[in-house]
């Protein structure tokens, strides 16, 4: 895993590297971004921060610039937009800052408990994705208010 980067919150440069990322490893969280979204730099401050915490996952960041198809067909609008994989399968989304307390100023803990549910980071106390409750599975909402439109 150390030779894959894990650990380490790297940034995929071109489009082919999304693809084998995403498809190569088991637990990945990738961070569509612009360089000019103030949002998208605070998201870039608390992936930072959980890349050394979960070992395990690979965390990775992308350009929206440089990676125009996948945005296209991952019908990404609004940035920060933070896309889970397991085995190469989009699990969960997290879009915007409405599920984080719609708040710039949101803790990491919020962000850590929420991927959790995701099942892509190992979060003690937080229940694992898809649990069917009397008859129901549970799923996420993916939807977002007041951040950046890309």
């Amino acid at each position: 895993m150390k030779e894959k980067q894990h650990g380490l919150y790297t940034e995929i440069e071109i489009e082919k590297g999304f693809l084998d990322l995403t498809t190569q490893e088991e637990r990945c969280i990738i961070h569509f971004y612009h360089p000019d979204f103030r949002r998208c730099a605070i998201m870039d401050t608390h992936l930072q921060k959980l890349t050394k915490k979960y070992f395990e996952t690979k965390f990775a960041k992308i350009s929206v610039e440089k990676a125009k198809y996948f945005v296209e067909k991952l019908k990404i609008r609004i940035l920060p937009a933070v896309i889970c994989f397991k085995n190469g399968i989009v699990v969960d989304r997290i879009v915007g800052f409405e599920e984080l307390g719609n708040t710039d100023s949101f803790q990491t803990e919020i962000l850590e408990r929420r991927l959790g549910k995701s099942g892509v980071i190992d979060v003690p106390d937080v229940r694992p994705p898809n649990k069917t409750v009397f008859g129901f599975t549970s799923k996420t909402d993916d939807s977002s208010s007041d951040d950046d439109d890309y």
